[in-house]
């Protein structure tokens, strides 16, 4: 709509990723992309004051983020450690970085010492991610404060965003549902205290991939505008 020169890339997202680097080495383009440009972390880091200022600086216990590349993650950190370090804020939350069983690369590496790359086959896409590109901050972040990780297969992705949707109004699309269905995994786990103060982020609105979720719709067939034909869709 603003007028973009839209490349379609006929393959993964880290090849895409590579090409973008390529590109901006070859010609001088502005390269904007995530794990990348250190602006993003700075922009993202913004979600941590937000959250803050609407609950009223009260620290929660818990934050959920869905991870791919680590750069949302990381900017979350950021912001609660800027806010630490300015003495803003007293502690910093348990920041819980949630991925789907099948694209895991970055928490299944988190204590490996030789980094391994297993295919990503999730229907996440948004962080359906072979090579985690802001892994290292990532980790850095997590280590330094006790950031915990949790992975959740695709179907509990799903009944996530049924149920955030069915309960909340909002639509979320699978790689964001990720960071509710990582809860849910916690409270199924009993690892979610009574009375804590849990927060998910969402990501992604559900309208960005409709595909992901086409399968749990069910439409009826049509009726003839009757009294009696919608009744009988009752009985």
């Amino acid at each position: 709509m603003y007028g973009a020169t839209i490349v379609p890339i006929k393959g993964t997202y880290d090849e895409a990723f590579d090409l973008s680097i390529k590109a901006t080495e070859k010609f001088g383009w502005y390269n904007r992309n995530t794990a990348y440009n250190p602006v993003t972390i700075e922009g993202k880091k913004s979600v941590s004051f937000e959250l803050v200022e609407d609950l009223e600086f009260k620290i929660p216990d818990r934050i959920f983020v869905p991870v791919g590349d680590g750069v949302i993650i990381s900017g979350v950190y950021k912001g609660f450690e800027d806010l630490y370090f300015l003495n803003l804020i007293d502690r910093m939350p348990v920041i819980v970085a949630v991925q789907s069983k099948g694209s895991d690369n970055l928490v299944r590496n988190l204590d490996s010492k030789d980094f391994k790359i297993v295919p990503s086959d999730t229907i996440a896409d948004s962080i359906s991610v072979d090579i985690p590109r802001n892994f290292y901050m990532t980790k850095q972040y997590i280590q330094k404060y006790g950031g915990e990780s949790v992975t959740v297969s695709d179907d509990e992705i799903i009944e996530a965003s049924v149920i955030l949707s069915g309960n909340t109004g909002l639509f979320a699309e699978p790689a964001a549902a990720t960071s509710f269905a990582g809860l849910l995994s916690y409270q199924n786990d009993g690892k979610i205290a009574k009375k804590s103060n849990n927060v998910v982020l969402l990501t992604g609105s559900g309208l960005k991939d409709l595909k992901s979720v086409s399968g749990m719709l069910k439409i009826p067939e049509s009726i003839y505008p009757s009294i009696d034909n919608l009744k009988n869709m009752f009985l």
